[in-house]
């Protein structure tokens, strides 16, 4: 009570001493007791007035009550007149001031008022004959001299000012007690304008229910019909006919073209407001941002809630007592003005009250076919729930039991899409009520009332375009994975159709259906964003929170679809088998003997004198390989950092406002719109796309012509080092990278090393390829089950294995475990030197090149009869079983992923964070498990993997 709304600062300011806000929330003036004094500077002060004086009615002066026993030491005033016919004056009829406080008769053709008395009410002479009297047969109420036979018509029943609260508490409301049968007979039978808008009032004040017993809607539905047609010219429209919601809405008497353009006269609503007050006064008449008084942190950016595009949503809180203390119960009708032709037209702007209940259920909380429009509304009712017995506790004897503000404000402009620019529906205002009952007065919490400006359009065609794109791409991703599945299955050797191969399928169709639903999300949003930014003639409108809600389910469906595809491929890079041979060959003999691990080996291997053939150049391409496994051309630290920076620092993020301004910076000055999440995802994704594919252009036209190609180096280690490995990524197919030396050695001094290259520049030795005069090295391979078994017979005794290791101890079953290891690594060396030379019988060769469809398909329509097939390859194909053979698939699950965090938390930043943290594990999960693989497969020692 001491404190008032300052509209410079936007904040509540303490009274000065012995002032308060009582009669103003606005003003302080000075409190019961104290009189105004004036300084030079016009500032106000409050003196106090002496023992047993009062302040005068204007405050400017202090008078002494008629007697000193009148005097209220608690009130600080006089106490009123004993005698209802009295009033009670400080001035005279020249203004000047009375000796003291004087109770004044008033005479008997007037009647007391607030300090004056005023004449008789018009009812009394017409009824009496002349005279200021209400005869017998009249009823006084209200001031009003009534006919008993007329008043009877309005039946004074308990229904008619009782009020029922949303959470079941009903109130017998003083106010309609006081004024409902007043206000429906001088309505009724007086056609009184004012009488009929207070009976309008009550009705709203009810949310418009009138299926319960009689009250005011009831009255007026019955008097006056349930709806706008043939309505009395002095009574206000409340009701639009039943269930014809649709019909309304869809309305096309507005002809004006709005526009985004500032310039443009029609780049903005021309709403006019008609206020009235509870007692049916029009209090003021004119523009929406000017009128309607929400709460000052709305009602100070009004004017930008009437810009023609610009979604304006904003809301403030109110302490529970401002409720009581600080707002009015006034009434507010809506109209939209326009032209048609040259004539200047207003259109009245439909309401739909949530709060309306009809036979138990909220209707307009439902379909549209439902819906009951009205013509009114209120935004704060401290009126109503005033008790007619209220108790006599001074401090709750004014109080209502309940309040009732509103919650929700919603202004719903609809495009007229198709029959020319900038056309729109009639506009729609949703109305949805909140309560605050007495009981949180003391504790005096906040509550938020919320005021919002929507534009949307039917999307039924676009809804409808959306299914049918992601229909028709999902039946080509549907294709492509059974196409997959199928080569899956040829290379992993299946004859039929069983459980793995459906579970493929299931997982491939995964990654192609978060493919496909990203893809259509992705141009889609973008195209909504462009065009709405850009667009001069206004076509199209942003999608609603609402509209969104099925873009956002296709993108977390493709989020977790893409997150199954991922596993997928680790488990299948993780598992597959792969044998690196060592083609060097002992080239001069030893006198010494060669100190052997285990006294079990054969005697003629101990009896060789050969030098052994060093280990270390295959523990270091083995090292190269673990990794390159991890390797990948887009680097997400750059990635998700130069993101952020483009998004966050510089602004691109502001973009995406839904409005049809551009700007990379807020305004400071301005009403900045929320952000659509259509242009979010649209913008942050084509900045991520984009900064991908630079990083991709850069890594492989420059950075890997200019500076290092990590897999072609790769290939010519292996040559250098004259070791070849081979890897099946399935049961019957995979890849072998050929090193073999041209020069028939690798374990050489330095000076020799230049030598052989030397030899390779000049031309002067053969070519690195598996055929002669080829360079060709790398090739996928398609073998034989024959070679299969073959392959699998030589590594059965150490199946199981984690390659050879350290022995925990010097027992029996380590040593045989190394022993076994050592065999066969021997064995699967010479088995492999043999066939690539072509040195085995039954199990041979031969190279080819793949058919155009076979290399567009990614599956060998050739199939290995009696041989294994050797595809040529220039591409690096065996790049799928490393992380940089899925660089697409891995960037796409980050874009998802980046999308799925930033949808739950609106933060880019925390988005971010989490990508980079779950592509790190990601990572970092496939190096431990490649790691183990490789021990285990290329039976290498594990301590040598560094």
């Amino acid at each position: 009570m001491n404190e008032y709304f300052d509209h410079i600062s936007l904040k509540c300011v303490t009274c000065p001493a012995n002032q308060t806000t009582e009669k103003d929330p606005y003003t302080c003036t000075c409190l019961p007791g104290f009189k105004s004094v004036y300084n030079e500077k016009n500032e106000l002060g409050c003196e106090a007035c002496p023992s047993f004086y009062v302040a005068s009615n204007d405050r400017l002066s202090c008078v002494p009550c008629e007697a000193e026993s009148y005097y209220n030491a608690t009130t600080k005033q006089c106490d009123p007149c004993t005698d209802p016919s009295q009033i009670m004056i400080d001035k005279g009829i020249n203004g000047t001031y009375l000796e003291n406080v004087t109770c004044l008769d008033c005479s008997l053709e007037t009647i007391p008022g607030e300090g004056i008395c005023i004449p008789c009410h018009s009812s009394y002479y017409a009824a009496s004959g002349g005279k200021c009297s209400c005869p017998k047969t009249h009823v006084e109420i209200n001031g009003i001299c009534v006919p008993q036979t007329e008043l009877a018509q309005i039946p004074d029943k308990i229904s008619s000012y009782t009020i029922q609260y949303e959470d079941g508490k009903k109130i017998q409301s003083s106010f309609f007690e006081t004024h409902f049968r007043m206000a429906a007979h001088a309505c009724t039978f007086s056609k009184n304008f004012s009488s009929c808008q207070l009976l309008s009032n009550l009705c709203v004040l009810l949310h418009y229910t009138f299926d319960d017993d009689y009250n005011a809607c009831r009255y007026y539905r019955g008097e006056f019909g349930d709806n706008f047609i043939n309505l009395p010219d002095h009574v206000p429209w409340l009701y639009y006919t039943e269930g014809e919601a649709n019909v309304y809405l869809s309305k096309t008497r507005l002809k004006t073209h709005y526009s985004f353009k500032e310039d443009n006269p029609n780049s903005k609503f021309n709403f006019t407001v008609a206020k009235y007050s509870a007692e049916g006064h029009l209090i003021q008449y004119g523009r929406l941002e000017d009128v309607l008084t929400v709460c000052p942190l709305i009602s100070f950016d009004l004017d930008d809630a009437v810009k023609f595009g610009t979604t304006f949503t904003k809301s403030c809180s109110i302490s529970v007592r401002d409720l009581w203390d600080k707002y009015d119960t006034v009434f507010y009708d809506v109209f939209l003005q326009y032209y048609d032709e040259e004539d200047h037209m207003i259109y009245a702007v439909p309401v739909l009250n949530r709060n309306y209940i009809e036979k138990g259920e909220k209707l307009n909380k439902q379909s549209e076919k439902k819906w009951q429009l009205m013509r009114r509304f209120f935004l704060f009712d401290n009126l109503s729930g005033r008790e007619s017995l209220s108790p006599n506790t001074p401090d709750r004897m004014e109080r209502a039991k309940v309040v009732r503000y509103a919650q929700s404000i919603e202004i719903v402009i609809r495009l007229r899409e198709g029959e020319g620019h900038g056309l729109i529906f009639p506009p729609l205002i949703k109305m949805t009520y909140g309560e605050v009952s007495d009981d949180q007065y003391e504790l005096n919490p906040m509550v938020v009332t919320s005021f919002r400006v929507l534009y949307t359009m039917d999307f039924s065609k676009i809804t409808d375009d959306l299914s049918i794109s992601i229909g028709v791409m999902s039946a080509f991703a549907m294709l492509w994975s059974m196409i997959t599945t199928w080569s899956w299955s040829r290379r992993s050797g299946k004859l039929s159709i069983d459980l793995p191969t459906i579970f493929h399928l299931i997982l491939t169709t995964c990654g192609n259906l978060a493919n496909v639903f990203f893809v259509v999300m992705f141009f889609s949003c973008l195209y909504w964003t462009i065009f709405f930014k850009r667009q001069d003639v206004v076509h199209l409108f942003l999608l609603t929170e609402y509209q969104e809600g099925l873009i956002k389910q296709y993108l977390i469906a493709a989020c977790f679809l893409k997150l199954a595809q991922i596993v997928h491929i680790l488990y299948v890079q993780v598992t597959l088998d792969m044998f690196i041979i060592d083609w060097e060959q002992p080239r001069a003999k030893n006198s010494l003997p060669h100190p052997q691990l285990s006294n079990s080996l054969d005697e003629e291997d101990k009896s060789k004198s050969e030098q052994p053939i060093s280990i270390w150049r295959t523990y270091f391409i083995t090292n190269e390989w673990n990794e390159l496994q991890t390797h990948r051309k887009i680097d997400v630290g750059y990635q998700l950092f130069f993101t952020l920076l483009f998004l966050n620092v510089i602004g691109f993020e502001n973009l995406s406002s839904a409005d049809p301004r551009s700007n990379f910076q807020k305004s400071d000055t301005e009403y900045n719109s929320p952000q659509s999440y259509v242009c979010r995802f649209a913008i942050s994704i084509t900045v991520f796309v984009v900064i991908a594919v630079v990083q991709w252009f850069f890594k492989t036209v420059f950075y890997e012509r200019c500076v290092e190609n990590k897999i072609q180096q790769f290939v010519d280690l292996c040559s250098i080092a004259n070791i070849s490995i081979f890897i099946l990524q399935h049961t019957v197919y995979g890849y072998y990278i050929h090193g073999r030396s041209v020069h028939g050695y690798a374990d050489v001094d330095m000076h020799s090393f230049y030598e052989q290259l030397k030899r390779e520049e000049e031309d002067l030795c053969g070519h690195r390829g598996l055929e002669p005069s080829s360079e060709c090295q790398i090739f996928e391979v398609a073998i034989t089950h024959k070679f299969r078994e073959q392959y699998d017979t030589i590594l059965r005794p150490v199946h199981g294995f984690v390659g050879m290791r350290r022995p925990s101890n010097r027992g029996r079953m380590a040593s045989a475990e190394m022993e076994q290891s050592f065999r066969a690594h021997e064995t699967m060396k010479r088995f492999f030197g043999m066939f690539l030379q072509h040195a085995l019988k039954d199990l041979n060769y031969i190279v080819k090149e793949k058919l155009f469809l076979e290399s567009l398909l990614d599956l060998e329509f050739q199939e290995p009869d009696d041989r294994c097939l050797f595809f040529r390859d220039n591409n690096h194909a065996f790049e799928s079983v490393l992380l940089s053979g899925h660089e697409v698939s891995f960037v796409l699950f980050e874009i998802l992923l980046f999308t799925f965090v930033d949808l739950l938390a609106e933060n880019f930043v925390l988005a971010g964070f989490v990508t980079f943290v779950v592509s790190y594990t990601i990572r970092k999960v496939r190096y431990t498990f490649g790691r183990k693989n490789v021990v285990s497969k290329t039976l290498v020692d594990q301590r040598f993997l560094i």
